[in-house]
């Protein structure tokens, strides 16, 4: 039975208190304070394990329907013992042994449904949704997209800053320093006034000079950039560069997503990164068709019923946010 398909009836303060805990800690911004928080409520008393157990089995449910999604929309983990934690087994160890919560999910957040250990550490850092701009210096602007975390960093290049994860536009007067660094490489602003967008995301950084130059420095050698041009690296650095369509590049600190021919899956996967929950592929969705439009990123659920009204997919809802179109 579908959540959306139970019978109307109020629920009691416990089960209240139970749905609500699991779409806190499903929100995209739990923190080790609530897993705390979380634990001593499920010790206060054993009717609060028993309704969560209850709220839980409705994630069985996603389980399901995430053994009928495609392999690519899976997202296996590495097979380590703290990786292997999936979303049902997070949840049956809240309830089988609160103690380890805190622990194992701020470390390990299964699917990514809320920050690290390591992002939230950082010196910045945005949740799902939000965004944040800062100035250094005079000279310098940062404009935080969502789920990013920004560090201050230095080493024999000078101050600068680490992009965590997520993504960044950075914006330098003439004459300013920038040394950012990302992943296995460090990007470093002309002399002249700089505009950067730069993406750390699942490994990969990606770096758009939008207005200026910039040079980025890689344990495999040197690449420079001129505005226009756009470049990607992980631990191999290509020297491929291509042209930057800054209209799709910078599109975000105007409030909106653009795509242009870009696969379903890549689509779903930039709304889940303004989401709070989870938004899968099922079985029945072309993760490889094209997908063109503009989407707010304030609305990502306005996204979702656009992509399911124009490719004709199904979309079934689940309680924390999960979402399965196809």
């Amino acid at each position: 039975m579908d959540a959306d398909d139970r019978p109307h009836r109020t629920l009691d303060a416990i089960e209240r208190q139970a749905h609500a805990w699991v779409v806190r800690l499903t929100s995209g911004e739990a923190t080790a304070a609530d897993g705390k928080a979380f634990r001593a409520w499920c010790e206060a008393d054993p009717a609060h394990r028993s309704a969560f157990a209850q709220a839980r089995r409705q994630w069985e449910q996603v389980r399901v329907a995430g053994g009928q999604l495609p392999a690519a929309a899976r997202q296996p983990q590495a097979p380590t013992p703290v990786q292997r934690w999936s979303r049902r087994a997070f949840l049956g160890a809240a309830v089988a042994a609160p103690a380890s919560l805190a622990v194992v999910a701020a470390l390990r957040p299964p699917m990514g449904l809320w920050p690290s250990v390591t992002a939230l550490a950082s010196d910045y850092h945005t949740g799902t949704g939000e965004r944040l701009r800062i100035t250094p210096s005079a000279d310098l602007a940062i404009e935080l997209d969502t789920q990013t975390s920004l560090r201050r960093r230095s080493d024999t290049r000078g101050e600068g800053y680490e992009l965590v994860q997520g993504q960044a536009a950075l914006e330098t007067l003439a004459g300013a320093r920038l040394a950012l660094f990302a992943g296995q490489g460090c990007v470093l602003a002309g002399s002249g006034p700089v505009r950067l967008d730069v993406r750390h995301t699942d490994g990969q950084v990606r770096v758009t000079c939008l207005r200026g130059s910039a040079r980025i420095e890689h344990p495999q050698g040197r690449l420079q950039l001129q505005a226009g041009q756009q470049t990607r690296y992980d631990e191999r650095l290509s020297g491929v560069v291509v042209e930057a369509v800054a209209a799709e590049a910078g599109a975000w600190t105007e409030g909106m997503l653009v795509f242009r021919r870009a696969p379903l899956r890549d689509v779903v996967e930039e709304i889940n990164r303004y989401r709070r929950g989870k938004v899968m592929l099922g079985a029945n969705a072309l993760a490889r068709a094209p997908v063109s439009g503009r989407f707010r990123i304030d609305d990502p659920d306005a996204a979702l019923e656009q992509l399911r009204l124009t490719m004709s997919l199904g979309l079934r809802r689940y309680p924390g946010g999960i979402a399965v179109l196809g």
